[in-house]
């Protein structure tokens, strides 16, 4: 996968948008001291680069009355179905939220978020049904210190340089 070049511009508008998932181009176009146009211009950019994609609001499960999360570990057999069609017919399932192919001990990794426990077991069901799963293991939160989507957000401003520092600049616009 090709690296994409990112200037510091560049770096605090997608800054911005991790963190608030939205921006006011008019603020940030006065507190970068670039135009307007500039800030539309590399939205438009990193849409095209696949930078940034889609438009999701952040949903509160427990609100929601999603009330257990689950990490579930598979393992499975490829003498069937592949890894890819497990892992779609897993991911299909409902209450399934994040589906890893994993190098290791176990297959996959699985986050669900149910409602309660009869939810759970019928998910449980349906991937130890699932052609080409061996067997599973499944653990349930029973609280959660840290769930964060964002990605800038996760790192410290040292270690931001440190990605983003090398990055060639590309001229301006």
């Amino acid at each position: 996968m090709t690296k994409v070049a990112l200037d510091e511009v560049d770096f605090q508008i997608l800054r911005r948008l991790d963190e608030n998932g939205d921006i006011d181009v008019d603020e940030l176009s006065e507190e970068l001291d670039v135009s307007t146009s500039t800030i539309y211009y590399r939205m438009e950019n990193y849409r095209e680069k696949d930078i940034v994609q889609g438009e999701i609001a952040q949903l509160d499960p427990q609100k929601l009355g999603l009330e257990l999360t689950a990490i579930t570990e598979i393992n499975a057999d490829y003498d069937g179905p592949g890894y890819e069609e497990v892992a779609e017919k897993i991911a299909g399932l409902s209450g399934v939220q994040r589906v890893f192919f994993m190098l290791g001990e176990m297959s996959f990794y699985v986050l669900s978020r149910v409602r309660d426990h009869e939810h759970l077991q019928k998910l449980m069901e349906e991937i130890i049904q699932t052609e080409g799963v061996d067997n599973s293991t499944t653990n349930i939160v029973l609280r959660t210190f840290k769930d964060e989507d964002r990605l800038l957000v996760n790192y410290d401003d040292e270690d931001l340089e440190r990605i983003f520092g090398d990055t060639p600049r590309p001229a301006d616009d």
